[in-house]
C-alpha cells in the first residue's frame, strides 16, 4: 500500500512541476471559421502545433514573434482574415508571386495541408522555419467539423 501511495505521489509531483514550467500559449482552443458549404470550422490548438514551427510560420506579419516574447510582452497578433479576406475576389486580398489570390481558404490550405502532408513548397514571405512536417491529418473531416 505504501508503495502505491509513493508512486501516486511521485506522479502528481512530476505533473505539477511540468504544468508549472509549461509556457502559456496565446488563445489556445481557437476556432477558425470556414467559408465552405460542406465543411464547418476548425478547432485549432497552439499546443499541438508549437513543436512543428516557430510562431512566424503562421503569423508571418509579426516579424520576430516568439512565444517567450509574447508571454513577456503580449502584442496584437492579427487574425489571418484581417489581411486574407474571407471571400474569393476581394480586392484587398494579397496575391502570391504567381498571382494566386491568397484569400483565407487558400492561405490556410497552403500552410496547413502542405505542412500536414510534409510537402511544403511555398512559405509565406518572412515566415519562420519549420522544424517538423508530415505528421498532421490530411483528410478534411480530421480538422473540420462536418456541417
Amino acid at each position: 500500500m505504501k508503495v502505491k501511495f509513493l508512486i501516486v505521489a511521485c506522479l502528481l509531483a512530476a505533473y505539477s512541476v511540468s504544468a508549472a514550467t509549461q509556457q502559456k500559449l496565446p488563445g489556445d482552443e481557437l476556432v477558425i471559421p470556414s467559408v465552405d458549404a460542406k465543411w464547418g470550422p476548425v478547432k485549432f490548438t497552439h499546443q499541438q502545433h508549437i513543436p512543428f514551427s516557430d510562431c512566424t510560420y503562421c503569423h508571418h506579419t509579426n516579424k520576430g514573434l516568439t512565444l517567450a516574447g509574447f508571454n513577456s510582452k503580449p502584442e496584437k497578433v492579427p487574425l489571418c482574415a484581417e489581411c486574407h479576406a474571407r471571400e474569393e475576389g476581394n480586392a484587398k486580398t494579397p496575391k502570391n508571386a504567381d498571382g494566386t489570390e491568397l484569400w483565407s481558404k487558400e492561405a490556410y490550405h497552403s500552410n496547413c495541408i502542405d505542412c500536414h502532408k510534409g510537402e511544403i513548397t511555398k512559405k509565406p514571405k518572412d515566415a519562420g522555419p519549420v522544424t517538423k512536417q508530415g505528421e498532421g491529418p490530411t483528410k478534411c473531416a480530421a480538422c473540420h467539423e462536418v456541417k
